[in-house]
Parts: C-alpha cells; sequence; structure tokens
C-alpha cells in the first residue's frame, strides 16, 4: 500500500504552503484523531530540535500517518524530506520497515488550517485521504450529519451522499454504484437486540452461533462503543482453521466480522437505541467517525 500512496504522492505533487491562520496542536493531544487518520494525509510541524540537523524544514506537507506505537507518531514522508534511509533519520526508522519514520510525540505537531464553522457541525478533520484533490463537505441526514470528503482525481470524482430511504451514507465513484459507508438501524436495548433483526433480513447469517459482541479492537471515537457479529462453537472452530489457508467469507454473513476489512456496529453511550455500522472496508472511506453528530 505505501509504495502506491507514494506513486499517488509523485503524480500529485505537494500541497499549497500553509495558511498564516494555521493552528499547532499537539500530537500527543491529538491522538484519538490520529488514530482515525489512518493512512491519510496530514500537514505537521516538528520541533526545533528534532528539526536541527536531520531536517531542511520543520513544516512537512502531506506526510501519511500510519499509527501510534510506543509514544511515537509513524509517518511515511518519502520523497518529502522524510526518508528513513536518510543517516540522520536511520534510527527513527520504523522496525516494520516500508520507509515510515516514527517521531517521538512530544516533537510533532499537526497543522490545522482554519475554516469557516458550519452551524451545527463538528471541528473539520485536520487529516484527508489527498491534500490537494479532496474537501471535506458536511452532510446532514434525517436526524444525523458528518463530515464526509469529496475528492477529484484523474479517474473521476468520489463523494459521499446521504440515502434516505436507507437512512444511509454512500459512496459513490461518478456514476458507479453506491457503496454503504455509514448506516443507521434502531433497536431497543441496542446491538444485542438488533441482532435478531439482522438475521431476519439475511444480513446476517440466522445461527446461533453468530452472536453480537463488544469489541475493543476498532476505531469507535470517544464516548461510543463497537461492536461486531462474530462466531462461536463450531462456526468459529472452521473458520479460524480456514484462515490458515485462504481469506475466507465473513463468517457470520454481509454485516459480520471479516478478515480483510473493516466493519462495525457502534452506539454512543448516551443514545443506546440507535446503532450505526461502519463499513470502512480495507483502507478506510471517505467519512470522519468522530464528527458524527446525532439530533
Amino acid at each position: 500500500m505505501k509504495q502506491v500512496l507514494s506513486a499517488m504522492l509523485g503524480l500529485i505533487g505537494l500541497a499549497a504552503p500553509a495558511l498564516a491562520a494555521d493552528t499547532l496542536v499537539p500530537a500527543a493531544d491529538a491522538q484519538p484523531e490520529l488514530r482515525a487518520a489512518l493512512g491519510k494525509q496530514i500537514d505537521v510541524r516538528f520541533s526545533e530540535a528534532f528539526a536541527k540537523d536531520r531536517l531542511e524544514k520543520a513544516d512537512i506537507e502531506g506526510v501519511i500517518v500510519y499509527g501510534l506505537r510506543d509514544g511515537k507518531l509513524c509517518l511515511y514522508g518519502r520523497g518529502k524530506g522524510l526518508e528513513s534511509t536518510a543517516p540522520a533519520l536511520s534510527a527513527f526508522a520504523s522496525p516494520d520497515g516500508g520507509g515510515d519514520i516514527c517521531v517521538p510525540l512530544a516533537d510533532v505537531s499537526i497543522r490545522v488550517a482554519s475554516h469557516e464553522p458550519v452551524e451545527g457541525a463538528s471541528p473539520v478533520p485536520f487529516y484527508a485521504t489527498d491534500r490537494t484533490g479532496c474537501s471535506w463537505v458536511w452532510r446532514q441526514g434525517k436526524d444525523l450529519g458528518l463530515w464526509t470528503e469529496t475528492c477529484k482525481f484523474d479517474n473521476g470524482v468520489w463523494g459521499v451522499s446521504y440515502d434516505e430511504a436507507n437512512d444511509s451514507f454512500v459512496l459513490r465513484h461518478s456514476d458507479g454504484a453506491p457503496y454503504t459507508v455509514l448506516q443507521q438501524f434502531r433497536a431497543a436495548g441496542g446491538p444485542p437486540a438488533l441482532l435478531a433483526t439482522l438475521k431476519q433480513k439475511g444480513l446476517v447469517l440466522d445461527s446461533a452461533e453468530c452472536v453480537m459482541a463488544k469489541v475493543a479492537d476498532q476505531p469507535a471515537p470517544s464516548g461510543w462503543s463497537a461492536w461486531q457479529v462474530v462466531p462461536t462453537g463450531k462456526l468459529k472452530q472452521d473458520f479460524d482453521a480456514q484462515v490458515q489457508i485462504e481469506i475466507p467469507a465473513p463468517p457470520c454473513g454481509k454485516l459480520g466480522y471479516a478478515v480483510d476489512s473493516v466493519g462495525f456496529f457502534m452506539v454512543k453511550d448516551d443514545a443506546p437505541d440507535r446503532v450505526l455500522y461502519a463499513n470502512l472496508g480495507q483502507d478506510g472511506t471517505m467519512i470522519d467517525l468522530a464528527s458524527i453528530r446525532l439530533k
């Protein structure tokens, strides 16, 4: 994936210089947002102590977030002055390889461009799929809204729109078929109570071995809990055995757990009867879950 992103960056070129009105947010204070920005581009400023004798400039635009580990922010910026093979940066090269460098959180700040506020909306995300080709648009459904991206690339326009009939937000490439990225369900009792409805509609395998479980390894925003429909018993045993050989289909159906994509249900702590299904696919989609506002 890094190689593909590197090629894209080479074609796109560097982002425009930062505006004078940019706000600096310490990376240590933005860890939840940075987790949501995995694989996306951000603008950063390194501390004077880190940049000295290592970087040509402290401000670098459009670097890619590749994770948080051991109190460090891992970034990919090949061709932008963050060469992991450079002698001055080799000590910070990610142990996983691939060209990332992992910098102490205290030495990085996120540069957040100024934006006109949108009434009823949360702050605009500081990351982007692409800093030059994409822009954030606030989309409002019947009783929930969130920030979505519209991206214009050589192969067409990617954008998110609201589907009122299914109370969902869908991603579409130009005039292509819609791909659901966020759908709202309602169930008194939350996700466990919703399971029977999902099975009845054929969205989840109608098996007693498919259960709704609370999970901690999904990118639900602060104040939300994450849930997945996971296999148990013999179904799980067979699935675990198949994973060792090939990538199997989701064992519990369309909205169930999968090994090759990210999909999960999420519930806001103070709105337990409103269940959202987030479908982030393999590399994330053009929505910002942390920005969701319920009415």
